[in-house]
């Protein structure tokens, strides 16, 4: 497999574009389309898979290695549920204060070529905090190009997959209109037709 590939999407939808697509395959390894939803790192084991299919050596990994990148996979999540709102994480989001202490542990350095129109981050090592600082310096060229935040998590109960919003505004909401917005525009429309059967009742003088 290749380290950045984002893994299948609902619906079809578009993934991420080069190395984002291993942070878009990192955040997304809760819900895991091939297996019907399962958490791909429910345990150690399922962890080590994930790093070993991505190139990094999976059997250094134990549980504090996981509960690290699980973690830094939530702090990921809430950024991107913000990207609904606005094109910059706030500079006092807690969440970035995670990524900031988890960027301590793994070393970078800086690749110059390579087919690259750009320096780019790569791992000094291939243990589990290689692939956290790897993820990591990622989200760090995203944020100084610009496409950080054309990664969202989908608001809809019970998602909250990160999906990459390629249009020209910025403007989907959803990982996929067929999934999780005609879900919830269907809940909302019948809450509302449920609110205005009920609003001549509410009017109706208390005796």
């Amino acid at each position: 497999m290749d380290r950045f590939d984002p893994g299948p999407q609902p619906s079809g939808r578009t993934p991420a574009p080069g190395r984002l697509g291993l942070v878009q395959a990192f955040t997304n390894s809760f819900w895991d389309l091939g297996r019907g939803g399962a958490d791909e790192w429910a345990d150690v084991a399922g962890f080590r898979r994930w790093l070993r299919a991505r190139g990094f050596a999976g059997e250094a990994a134990g549980a504090a290695d996981r509960a690290r990148a699980v973690e830094l996979r939530e702090a990921l999540r809430a950024l991107a549920r913000r990207h609904h709102d606005a094109p910059h994480d706030p500079p006092d989001a807690p969440e970035l204060a995670v990524l900031d202490a988890l960027g301590r542990r793994g070393a970078l350095h800086l690749r110059f070529g390579g087919g690259d129109a750009h320096p780019r981050h790569a791992p000094a090592g291939d243990g589990p905090d290689a692939a956290l600082a790897l993820v990591l310096g990622v989200v760090a060229e995203a944020m100084a190009e610009g496409s950080w935040s054309r990664l969202k998590a989908c608001p809809g109960p019970h998602c909250g997959w990160l999906f990459y919003d390629g249009s020209r505004n910025r403007s989907r909401q959803w990982c996929s209109m067929q999934l999780c917005g005609n879900r919830v525009k269907g809940r909302e429309f019948r809450a509302r037709r449920r609110g205005g059967m009920a609003a001549p009742d509410a009017l109706r003088p208390r005796t």
